[in-house]
């Protein structure tokens, strides 16, 4: 797996609990290309749920968090 800087923040604040709609102003990105990353990296991580807890819990289990 390829992780930039970038994915890593996002992953990083969606595990404690930073709102989606609060991201832009952490992350310099557009609310619509972060919602893509994680689009991107629910695919990437074979996320079975499609939830974000599922995405956090399998980052975690990869060591990305």
């Amino acid at each position: 797996y390829k992780l930039d800087k970038i994915d890593r923040q996002l992953l990083y604040e969606m595990s404690i609990g930073t709102k989606m709609k609060e991201l832009p102003n952490i992350i310099p990105m557009s609310l619509a290309g972060l919602e893509k990353r994680k689009k991107q990296l629910k695919v990437l991580l074979k996320v079975k749920d499609n939830t974000d807890r599922e995405l956090i819990l399998k980052a975690k289990e990869k060591g990305f968090i």
